[in-house]
């Protein structure tokens, strides 16, 4: 099928990632999967590759019962990573331990020196273990190699080798195999606990409750579901139903999560509510809730802090799409305000997609400017802060996703620089900034049915790097209804009625988006997802409209 030229009414391009016309059912499915040069993984082995030297030093730090001071970042990846190693430091009676994580708005993403010093000097830790952080701790790290203390940093982020700390490092970035380097923090804590478990023999239970954390780490952190990703978060999708551990339960209930769920009941209901804690407040009442089994105080919360969260990420959207018109021609959005740190990356999301462009966002507060950028594919914004390098005062990420702080009166000199270095990429490979849509194959509306999601839900959980399949549909329009917002009265969804199958209608859902374009008699083609549909007892086929053409 190709490319198609389509001036959708939400993307300037449609791109098939196949030339197939699948007539049943299993020719879909392998057109999905070649589409995604996937390889399942049904055995999981890292290997030793980096392990041996922090197995060694962790193993013996446990039976000399050394101070261990566990030192996490604040989002789910970080906090579950955490309390992955509290899990199993419990299971197996090891008490001598204590945990950190850091505040983010006083101190920000990472590890900083008054933390370690703190954990030294009053904590009395003799080792200091970092999850989901640590990979830029090199003054960190100097300062406990010269006070005796020993320093193991396990990461995933992106290695800068002028600020690598000089100790003992577990970073699947590392990994001769591309399959591992791409786990995530909680992903490489559950493969070195693994191996201590070797010694060590924790009860068999344990493993359940750690990896239903691991799932929903590898789930919320967005990391490339590889073959090995893939298989982590379905394991760990099925962990978290299969768990006993009353403080997994209890989240389940409060999120509405009872006998069944997927990746998408993790990412948007579970996950979001873990994280707003740690957005608005501080993530020690997530892991305290974790550790102590009395999730009450943390259930509300979540709940508290979610709904201010959604409220304060729609004013910094509002704001920041006003601010986004005076660059209107600019390879990059690089805007400051006054908005919450623990919020702008969510907002910087919605922008990024919306205005098809790098965007960093940013709190401007007492002369520090701190926030988060994310990307559109095929852009990297972790270089593009590298190519800066010494205006920020720390930065780090991944391709798609970043943190940063800077002083402020670097602020104009740094967006300079970034749009310097964007426009060249821009010149270069013009097509990164045009929105652009990829979409499986063409559905035929002969399989337009319950089987269709049947089969599709056997290949999940879908996520970053295997994504949720997309079809090509072209039907000829019989009727277009507006649901209007409860609040506003203003049309806010379309549902889209088009010709089936042996006259039954079928019903493309349009959610937050008005296409005031088309009008019943049209012939249109359409970009969908394929879900179910529960309502008052009844399940049947729903199709999630993602943009769509009249012609």
């Amino acid at each position: 099928m190709g490319n198609i030229e389509i001036m959708g009414s939400k993307f300037s391009s449609w791109q098939s990632l196949s030339n197939a016309h699948p007539v049943n059912y299993q020719q879909l499915v392998d057109c999905i999967i070649k589409n995604r040069e996937f390889s399942s993984v049904d055995t999981l082995n890292y290997g030793d590759h980096g392990l041996e030297h922090v197995y060694s030093a962790i193993a013996n730090a446990i039976k000399a019962n050394k101070r261990i001071a566990l030192y996490a970042d604040y989002d789910v990846d970080g906090t579950m990573s955490c309390v992955s190693w509290i899990w199993f430091l419990r299971s197996i009676g090891f008490k001598n331990y204590t945990y950190y994580i850091p505040d983010r708005f006083t101190e920000g993403y990472g590890v900083n020196i008054n933390a370690v010093k703190h954990l030294v000097e009053v904590e009395k830790a003799e080792l200091i273990i970092t999850m989901d952080t640590g990979i830029t701790a090199n003054e960190e790290a100097s300062w406990c190699l010269s006070n005796g203390v020993q320093f193991v940093c396990t990461d995933h982020h992106k290695i800068q080798a002028d600020k690598m700390p000089d100790c003992m490092i577990l970073n699947p970035k590392t990994h001769p195999d591309p399959e591992y380097q791409e786990l995530c923090g909680c992903g490489i804590t559950f493969v070195l606990l693994r191996k201590l478990a070797k010694e060590f023999n924790p009860p068999h239970d344990v493993w359940v409750d750690i990896l239903a954390l691991t799932g929903m780490a590898t789930i919320c952190d967005v990391v490339p579901l590889n073959g090995v990703n893939h298989r982590l978060a379905k394991l760990g999708v099925e962990a978290l139903l299969k768990s006993h551990r009353p403080v997994l339960k209890k989240l389940l209930s409060a999120s509405s999560i009872e006998t069944q769920m997927d990746e998408k009941d993790v990412g948007f209901r579970l996950g979001p509510r873990i994280n707003a804690v740690g957005r608005l407040e501080h993530a020690n009442k997530v892991i305290r809730a974790f550790i102590d089994e009395e999730p009450g105080e943390l259930i509300h919360e979540m709940s508290r802090c979610n709904e201010i969260r959604k409220q304060i990420q729609a004013q910094i959207v509002h704001e920041a799409r006003l601010y986004a018109g005076s660059y209107a021609n600019d390879s990059i959005l690089f805007l400051g305000g006054d908005w919450h740190p623990g919020v702008v990356g969510i907002a910087a999301s919605k922008i990024a997609e919306e205005f098809w462009r790098p965007v960093w966002l940013y709190e401007k507060k007492d002369g520090i400017c701190k926030g988060s950028a994310r990307s559109i594919p095929g852009y990297d914004v972790t270089d593009a802060m590298a190519a800066v390098g010494g205006l920020f005062t720390k930065f780090g990420g991944h391709a798609a996703a970043g943190g940063f702080s800077f002083p402020a009166e670097h602020e104009m000199e740094i967006r300079l620089r970034l749009a310097e270095y964007s426009d060249a990429l821009r010149e270069k490979s013009p097509e990164v900034w045009h929105s652009k849509i990829y979409f499986d194959c063409s559905l035929p509306l002969e399989l337009a049915s319950l089987k269709l999601v049947d089969h599709l839900d056997a290949l999940k959980p879908f996520g970053h790097g295997f994504e949720e399949p997309r079809f090509y549909v072209e039907a000829d329009v019989e009727e277009v209804v507006f649901y209007k917002d409860k609040k506003t009265g203003e049309p806010r969804h379309t549902a889209i009625q088009i010709e089936g199958v042996q006259f039954d209608r079928q019903k493309i859902m349009f959610f937050n988006h008005v296409c005031s374009e088309v009008k019943a008699g049209d012939k249109a083609r359409f970009v969908v997802t394929a879900v179910k549909n529960h309502f008052r007892g009844t399940t049947s086929l729903s199709l999630i409209g993602l943009d769509l053409e009249v012609y």
